[in-house]
């Protein structure tokens, strides 16, 4: 017998639901995500982790609609309001959050990134 758990009415569709709706947390909360094979581990504001069992495309498509994200490498996706800098490292590009975390970005993405 399958389970479905259904969200409360009263929430905000803007909110990202983890562990079949029974946690959830606001988008402008994660800083980034990074792929843990078929998981993906959120990094939020806080310093907190939350990992959900759907993977890094899957949460794509459902942040891109939401604004302020973007895919830069195949392992890691970012929320831009957290986005300081782009350094380039010999062919290394790493992006300087205002976190002080510090994230790979690919070749491809940060041309895009910089040009914006």
């Amino acid at each position: 017998m399958r389970k479905f758990f259904i969200k409360p009415s009263y929430c905000d569709p803007q909110m990202i639901w983890f562990d079949h709706g029974k946690t959830c947390v606001q988008p402008d909360e994660v800083v980034y995500l990074s792929s843990l094979e078929n998981y993906t581990e959120f990094h939020l504001k806080c310093g907190k982790k939350v990992v959900s069992s759907r993977t890094l495309g899957v949460h794509e498509k459902q942040l891109v609609e939401k604004g302020h994200f973007a895919r830069i490498h195949r392992k890691f996706m970012l929320n831009l309001q957290y986005l300081k800098r782009i350094e380039s490292v010999g062919e290394e590009h790493i992006a300087h959050l205002t976190t002080g975390d510090k994230i790979v970005v690919s070749r491809r993405k940060a041309r895009t990134l910089i040009h914006q």
